[in-house]
């Protein structure tokens, strides 16, 4: 195999497999590209693992060891919670009906004694 389709793991020749090496070279593609600060979005440097500074606003954080992940929500995931319409909402408090059961305070006995009237 030639080291240019292993990437970056092809200074390890023929040593750690194949499989190893391919997941080194993911995580270092990943790791080399321009990490995004989640503050203010500029450019965020990686101090050592999982702690990152960024250049921009001088924040430091805590992220991922290798790079910053930024996730992205699918339409599925932000619509979920958020019904469309009031008669959707109905619906779906019918099919997960929640049950509040209170429970009876307790009372509690002082510990005074009783007045008694002497005549």
């Amino acid at each position: 195999m030639s080291k240019k389709s292993q990437g970056s793991a092809g200074r390890f020749g023929v040593r750690y497999g194949q499989s190893a090496k391919k997941r080194i070279s993911d995580i270092e593609a990943k790791q080399k590209k321009k990490q995004q600060c989640i503050f203010c979005n500029g450019r965020a440097k990686r101090i050592s693992k999982g702690i990152w500074l960024c250049r921009k606003c001088g924040k430091k954080f805590a992220g991922h060891a290798y790079f910053l992940e930024v996730k992205e929500l699918t339409t599925a995931q932000e619509n979920q919670g958020k019904p469309e319409s009031k008669e959707k909402a109905k619906i779906l408090k019918k099919e997960n009906p929640v049950t509040i059961v209170e429970t009876p305070k307790k009372v509690r006995k002082s510990k005074t004694k009783p007045e008694t009237k002497t005549e």
